[in-house]
């Protein structure tokens, strides 16, 4: 394996408790020249491509064979001497996580309903590191209810999500996302109860 860095990521094989394999996915048919140590890379690579397609690949490719342990995927990287481990974990084809443009226009098709944009801000407080451009977006959730019958303002203003850094916009990307799909799956669940 190659030497962790700071700011240096990789896509491995979670085959035991705190046990990892790194693989050589450059090998595997669904590489395109990602740049497998960086977030953006990572997630290049594997949300065009489903969880099971990819271990059938490494599979076949005898990256790992039928008797290696496979727990997940996960991503590791190296914080204060230590290897961790991404905790929203990598990002594939069947995972409905909303882009940039798709968050802003949830926020804005929403900006009425409190108890959401709250859920939101919610998510964005789950990250605890000072950052300048996430304050202003959590400024702007907020104070939404100035927004309201100025859409295009909020538009324009909510364009500050684009710049904050990969990391803090996958982490509230994914939280996000992972609440609106279980909110849908409840609401489907509670259909076919009162249906049966």
């Amino acid at each position: 394996m190659a030497y962790i860095t700071e700011n240096c990521y990789f896509l491995v094989v979670k085959n035991g408790k705190n046990s990892y394999l790194p693989l050589d996915w450059t090998s595997t048919k669904y590489y395109n020249n990602e740049n497998l140590y960086t977030l953006p890379g990572i997630d290049s690579f594997t949300s065009k491509i489903t969880r099971y397609d990819l271990l059938k690949e490494i599979m076949d490719q005898n990256l790992i064979d039928g008797d290696d342990i496979f727990l997940s995927f996960e991503i590791l990287f190296y914080e204060k001497g230590k290897n961790r481990i991404i905790k929203e974990g990598p990002i594939f084809e069947e995972d409905e996580v909303l882009n940039e443009e798709l968050l802003i226009e949830y926020i804005i098709n929403n900006m009425s309903n409190k108890e959401l944009i709250n859920n939101i801000l919610m998510q964005t407080n789950s990250i605890k590191e000072e950052d300048s451009t996430l304050e202003e977006f959590r400024n702007i959730l907020k104070n939404i209810s100035y927004y309201e019958n100025k859409e295009s303002l909020l538009r324009a203003d909510l364009q500050i999500f684009k710049y904050i850094s990969y990391e803090y916009k996958r982490i509230i990307s994914i939280k996000v996302s992972n609440k609106i799909l279980k909110k849908e799956q409840n609401k489907e669940l509670k259909y076919i109860n009162e249906t049966n």
